[in-house]
């Protein structure tokens, strides 16, 4: 699996409404959490059609999409 991140360092975005904590972790999982409580743990699948996120959770498709896209954002 191909990562782009660079530092294991926790970090804040906005999508969906929500400030959240993303913590990348080694082996390029993105560990999603809202306060105390954690939503979901995302990949990035890199394809030649483009970057599609998929995790283990309770999101929804459309929300782990738009968190990916704030955590590509950050990362790049």
């Amino acid at each position: 699996m191909k990562t782009f991140f660079h530092e294991i360092e926790p970090y804040q975005i906005q999508a969906s409404g929500m400030r959240l904590s993303v913590l990348p972790m080694e082996d390029g999982v993105y560990r999603v959490s809202h306060g105390n409580k954690l939503l979901a743990d995302l990949y990035p699948e890199i394809t030649a059609a483009g970057i599609f996120w998929n995790g283990f959770g309770q999101l929804p498709v459309r929300v782990a999409e738009e968190i990916g896209q704030q955590i590509y954002a950050h990362e790049i």
